[in-house]
């Protein structure tokens, strides 16, 4: 006759450690496969939602932050919100995936994923005026192409074409905000950082730069138009910030989350940069110094528009990625994301609450 065995399950003393819960937002992006694009798409498609349904209203257009190029390819969006909603969210998609190649191919974490991806939606959509067809939105595309030639030319012999092509998408990038042009000094010292840039380099830099603006300005003399060409061009790149005090509620719900974003990549640098190779070491320092370039260089036009900031996002995006990728414990990424998510939501739908007066 057999004997009956029970299993008990022993109780929990108070050593025990319950495991936390963890959520699953940033676990669809911890890996490297391409179908992750989809749920990277889905993530634009929430992120903007507020502005494809008309909730987020669309920003006054101001014509002196437009390129040539800019006029001439989306100068129609300032009349169509919905489609200047939905190609703002295309463009968004798109640069995403450049960034995120971007930080697989040179291996600027332990694991490739798509977090860069990921975190690029999130600071490109963190605010309202983001989620429309800008000036600054068109010229950070090219941002990532630009900062692929300058990693590429580290320890390269012969780099010539690989500094000229920075120094030429970076022009053309000045073509659709021509504040972006600021961001060459930040191109110069990415090649100084990543080798050493001889005289003759730096010539093939300015040539770079000067055959870009020639051939722009050569068709607007074709057409009688030459003069025009400058003053769209340079007419705001020299004004002095004319900076307003007066403040609400709303301005300082953008201005708090901007510079939160800010400070905690700054605050982080340690931890990006321990442990890390020499020449992981030196892409780090590539992208902070595109990251200051671009929020300082925000006093030097006459009216700056708050898209400004888009051009940090792309450095935003990788420092947000490695430091969410270094992390242990996956809960309290998982949170930490999902507030922050929240509250980049909360002021897009917050936006068109009157508060004028609040503060």
């Amino acid at each position: 006759m057999g004997s009956w065995q029970w299993a008990v399950a022993p109780l929990p003393t108070a050593n025990c450690q319950l495991p936390l819960p963890t959520a699953t937002v940033l676990l669809f992006f911890r890996n490297n496969q391409i179908l992750t694009i989809l749920p990277l798409a889905l993530y634009v498609g929430v992120t903007h939602i507020g502005a494809l349904m008309g909730y987020v209203d669309m920003p006054a257009r101001q014509e002196a932050d437009e390129g040539v190029l800019y006029r001439a390819w989306f100068g129609w969006a300032s009349q169509a919100p919905f489609w200047s909603a939905a190609g703002a969210a295309l463009l968004v998609l798109l640069q995403a995936v450049l960034v995120n190649a971007l930080a697989d191919t040179f291996r600027v974490m332990s694991d490739r994923n798509w977090l860069p991806g990921l975190f690029y939606v999130l600071a490109a959509s963190c605010l309202p005026d983001f989620l429309f067809l800008s000036p600054p939105l068109a010229a950070v595309t090219l941002l990532p192409l630009v900062l692929r030639r300058i990693f590429r030319s580290y320890q390269q012999p012969k780099a010539t074409a690989l500094i000229f092509d920075a120094a030429l998408w970076t022009t053309l990038a000045s073509l659709f905000y021509p504040p972006a042009l600021y961001l060459f000094l930040a191109v110069l010292a990415g090649i100084s950082i990543m080798r050493s840039f001889s005289f003759r380099e730096r010539m093939v830099t300015l040539t770079g730069l000067l055959i870009v603006l020639f051939l722009a300005w050569l068709w607007y003399f074709w057409t009688d138009r030459g003069w025009e060409f400058w003053q769209i061009q340079f007419g705001g790149l020299a004004g002095l910030y004319g900076f307003d005090l007066s403040m609400n509620l709303k301005t300082a719900l953008q201005a708090a989350l901007l510079l939160a974003m800010l400070l905690l990549t700054v605050l982080n640098y340690g931890t990006i940069m321990f442990r890390n190779l020499i020449q992981i070491q030196k892409i780090f320092s590539v992208l902070y110094w595109i990251l200051f370039t671009a929020a300082f260089s925000v006093v030097l036009p006459d009216r700056p528009p708050v898209t400004h900031f888009l051009l940090m996002a792309p450095a935003l995006a990788v420092f947000w990625g490695v430091s969410f990728s270094s992390w242990r414990n996956r809960f309290w990424p998982e949170l930490f994301h999902l507030c922050v998510l929240a509250t980049v939501l909360f002021v897009q739908f917050f936006s068109k609450t009157d508060v004028t007066g609040w503060l």
